[in-house]
């Protein structure tokens, strides 16, 4: 019997993403275990059962492993925050593309959840790592302030305005998820729920600035 070959495409892109998925589980759970600095590749590689060589086909650093799922998120707020009404206030749009990345984790029922918040716990206690998601961050950031300067018709490079809500959106969310990976059982209902009490603060008087 003939194979359907999207199909097979599918099954290979569902198997690529369980090893994707089951090196950044294992690299985690080392890194919070024996520490960021101490654990290497060909360990990580190890653990997992897969070779060196599979382990870079798919990142190319340590950091790279590590930041993943964070770096993913804020490439989906980008998309979200592109997918905004044009209408919506900029902080409010800004506030709806970030939860939506939250809520999609809680609805995908996978265990992702549990695997960034220990990503979040690891980047607590792992300065070098902290200052590399930072570094990401900015690069995000900037793109995401560009992006609210086309929706608000403004230039970012004279007008401070999307630059300022960007930093200021995502200063108080990296609060709430360092609050958050404190709490004991912590579930991402806790994390919107911090977020939202972070952003409430800030919300208005922001977007008051762009009316």
């Amino acid at each position: 019997m003939a194979v359907d070959p999207s199909s097979v495409s599918s099954l290979r892109e569902r198997k690529k993403l369980r090893t994707r998925y089951a090196i950044i589980d294992t690299a985690v759970g080392l890194f919070l275990e024996r520490g960021y600095d101490e654990t290497t590749v060909a360990e990580i590689a190890e653990a997992a059962e897969v070779a060196p060589r599979t382990f870079f086909r798919y990142f190319a650093t340590k950091d790279e492993v590590a930041l993943d799922l964070v770096t993913e998120a804020d490439e989906k707020a980008l998309l979200a925050l592109e997918a905004r009404p044009a209408g919506e206030p900029p902080v409010t749009a800004l506030r709806n593309a970030t939860r939506t990345t939250v809520e999609q984790l809680r609805e995908s029922n996978d265990g992702t959840d549990e695997l960034w918040l220990r990503t979040q716990r690891l980047l607590e206690k792992s300065p070098p790592l902290l200052a590399a998601y930072l570094q990401r961050a900015k690069s995000i950031e900037n793109r995401m302030a560009r992006c609210l300067a086309t929706r608000e018709g403004v230039d970012p490079d004279t007008d401070m305005r999307p630059t300022l809500a960007v930093s200021v959106v995502g200063a108080a969310l990296r609060a709430a998820e360092r609050q958050w990976s404190t709490l004991p059982g912590a579930t991402l209902d806790d994390l919107l729920h911090l977020r939202d009490l972070a952003l409430d603060i800030l919300q208005e008087p922001l977007d008051r600035h762009w009316t």
